[in-house]
């Protein structure tokens, strides 16, 4: 950053870049498609940070903000999942990746190069997080179906079932 100045007109001509330690899971730690917004929404935030980092427009800490913003919605995302039984264990791996990418990445200058060199690395893992995400879908679908059914949701009567009540 050339000056304070500079980092303040940053945030405030970023609002959507939030990497503020305050941060608030879901009110509703089921809700799984408000988690998974949620943790896409944070991984581009992330990006967008690392960017700026680049330009020199933010500072290693507020890379690092945002990544833990990611690991925290990446575990609240896990336990959403989790209410439903929808083991995401294959994606654990996941944080940890872009940690170490982005250790690498922040021991370098930040300049355009650096970014050119790690991004490709930091999108990849964000789609095997997205890839594992959309595979989840069916199970996770699957068990709220379920669990609709197991509460005794009204079901539609088959035609042959309609003429005997009939």
């Amino acid at each position: 950053m050339s000056n304070l100045s500079d980092a303040k007109s940053w945030q405030k001509s970023n609002p959507t870049v939030n990497t503020s330690l305050n941060y608030t899971p879901p009110s509703s730690p089921s809700d799984v498609p408000t988690a998974v917004s949620t943790l896409l929404g944070l991984t581009r935030q992330l990006q967008d940070v690392l960017r700026l980092w680049s330009l020199g427009q933010a500072s290693e800490s507020q890379v690092s903000d945002a990544y833990i913003l990611v690991g925290m919605q990446f575990n609240a995302t896990v336990n959403a999942f989790a209410r439903y039984h929808v083991d995401l264990s294959d994606l654990f791996s996941v944080p940890a990746e872009l940690r170490n990418t982005l250790e690498i990445c922040l021991g370098e200058d930040p300049c355009q190069r650096t970014l050119d060199r790690y991004m490709p690395a930091v999108r990849a893992i964000v789609f095997t997080l997205l890839q594992g995400l959309q595979a989840k879908q069916g199970p996770y679908r699957k068990a709220v179906e379920g669990a609709r059914t197991s509460l005794g949701s009204p079901r539609t009567p088959t035609l042959r079932e309609f003429k005997r009540s009939g």
